[in-house]
């Protein structure tokens, strides 16, 4: 099958991450007739495992999950699962890697070959899935390779770059306690009001150098009654661990009102290896996004990793209900992934 009829099953497929059991099955019996080792990981995850008795593998990794979204693109293969759609692409490159592992060169490959298909991007702990399995470690492949589709880029064109192409993402929680009164009090501790300082302090210094935004306050029960306590919730990105220290700082203003701060990281920076980058024949990014991706975790585990995007043109944004491309663009990342497994240098690249 092509990629572009892979991507039209499984768009109606679309679930939760760690839910991709229906998506599981299908990539299950895609793979049975392609004389590969196929190993099932975590409850959803997937490696098929291609073994020509070379001496460096590369890993090319997919997603399974789709988002938390209603579909009204109005396709005739639109998602079958109420409130759920792939709304970032991850059925279009679960589908060049279904093509690519139906188009392995077994003659011409010049590396072990090993196809991931990891649930749970859009959560945390999909990659960690996968790279923490007795079955990764074992065979543990020297490169990592990850296609991501991209609206506004050049249609059907591949683009990377050399370092951070990704940032990290860490997800903010702050706390500010007051005092629970009547507001006719005269004398009363505002959570509100030290909430709503620490906002303004910390946009104005961070708006310059460090991505930190806010999107959800709580607090109170009555209009009448100061709360008890405030909660601000945000998010950080950073393209370094030196960023995100800054990050950290500029949080720490927090105790000035009293309150605390919790950061948790959803995924670290991706960075690309340098010289994959430059024998990739991809053309180059300009800025790094800010948008995160937890494929930077194989790159942690020892791997050199390239993560690139393939152009979607004028479409709809990720992560709209109206998401949508040309799918015949996927037989690129196929053939992009074909030439890498083909590549002398990059297949000697350890």
């Amino acid at each position: 099958m092509t990629a572009k009829e892979h991507r039209r099953v499984l768009h109606r497929l679309a679930e939760e991450g760690f839910c991709e059991f229906e998506t599981k099955k299908y990539v299950l019996n895609a793979l049975k007739p392609l004389g590969c080792e196929v190993y099932e990981i975590g409850e959803t995850g997937v490696i098929a495992y291609f073994d020509f008795g070379k001496s460096t593998a590369s890993a090319f990794r997919a997603e399974m999950d789709a988002l938390p979204v209603q579909e009204r693109t109005g396709l005739e293969f639109a998602s079958e699962n109420e409130g759920f759609m792939h709304a970032c692409g991850h059925d279009g490159h679960m589908a060049i890697l279904l093509e690519f592992a139906e188009r392995v060169p077994f003659e011409d490959a010049l590396c072990n070959v090993m196809c991931v298909f990891q649930p749970a991007e859009e959560k945390r702990g999909g990659a960690e899935t996968i790279v923490l399995s007795e079955e990764y470690k074992r065979l543990k492949p020297d490169r990592a390779f990850a296609i991501h589709l991209r609206p506004w880029l050049e249609k059907g064109k591949l683009f990377s770059k050399a370092g951070a192409i990704c940032a990290g993402s860490s997800e903010i929680e702050a706390t500010f306690p007051g005092d629970a009164v009547h507001i006719t009090e005269p004398r009363y501790s505002d959570a509100i009001e030290k909430t709503a300082r620490f906002y303004l302090g910390i946009k104005t210094a961070a708006e310059d150098e460090i991505f930190l935004r806010f999107g959800k306050m709580m607090c109170g029960t009555a209009g009448n009654v100061t709360p008890l306590s405030a909660e601000l919730f945000g998010t950080a990105r950073y393209f370094s661990q030196d960023e995100r220290k800054k990050c950290e700082s500029l949080l720490s203003a927090v105790e000035n009102y009293g309150g605390t701060y919790k950061m948790t990281e959803y995924a670290p920076p991706v960075i690309n290896d340098e010289e994959l980058f430059r024998l990739s024949g991809c053309g180059t990014l300009r800025e790094p996004l800010l948008c995160a991706d937890d494929f930077s975790v194989y790159g942690l585990r020892g791997a050199r990793a390239l993560y690139m995007l393939l152009g979607t043109g004028e479409t709809p944004p990720l992560h709209s209900p109206y998401f949508d491309f040309d799918d015949d663009i996927l037989s690129v990342g196929t053939e992009k992934f074909i030439a890498l497994c083909k590549n002398e240098k990059i297949s000697s690249a350890i």
